[in-house]
Order: C-alpha cells, then structure tokens, then sequence
C-alpha cells in the first residue's frame, strides 16, 4: 500500500492524458493481481475431504497458489480492470494537484 504515496502529484500532473508513469502502471497491475487472488480464494470450496484433501499443510499454501493464479491471470491480460484505476489514481492525483475535491466527495 505504499506504492500509491510514493507515486507524487508531480509524476502524474504536468503529462498528457495518453502517458501513464510506470508506478501507476505497476500500482494498478499490483492491485488487480491482489483482486484476482480474493476472488480465487473467495471461490475455493471451504475444505477438502477424501483421499486428495492434502491436509493441513496443502491448507497453509492455498494463499500463495491463489496469488500466484491472480499474478497468471494479470500476465494474461488481467480482468480488465488495470486501466480503470490507472484512471483514477491521475484523476486523483490531479485534483490533489488543483486543489479539488476527489470526484464523489464534498468539500476537504
């Protein structure tokens, strides 16, 4: 989570809109990855049973099969979701900028 307070306002406010920083880039990429790997854990049936259960010890590495899926799933073009909070992480970074109010919120 402190990739986005490294990003800065000045990466993101004095650039066209077509040109997207790397860590916004990564930063997004990062988060869908991270959102993948929730929706995989969120599908897994809740226990094993039989033969093939793997046990406990097969329990304590669903985390990072899930993670490592979500990091496939994004090397193949992810959910489509990456673009969207490239978007709002310039948007945002860009009203900081101005001085404006994030879009959704009233006033500071």
């Amino acid at each position: 989570m402190t990739e986005f307070a490294t990003i800065g306002t000045a990466a993101v406010t004095n650039r066209p809109a077509a040109v997207v920083p790397k860590a916004v880039k990564r930063v997004a990429r990062q988060l869908e990855s991270s959102f993948a790997a929730e929706l995989l854990r969120a599908a897994r049936p809740p226990a094993r049973e039989g033969m093939f259960s793997g046990g406990t010890g097969a329990r304590s590495f669903d985390s990072f099969m899930d993670d490592a899926l979500g990091d496939a799933l994004m090397s193949r073009g992810g959910l489509g979701l990456a673009r969207q909070i490239e978007q709002s992480i310039i948007g945002t970074q860009r009203n900081r900028a101005l001085g404006q109010a994030p879009a959704g919120q009233v006033g500071p």
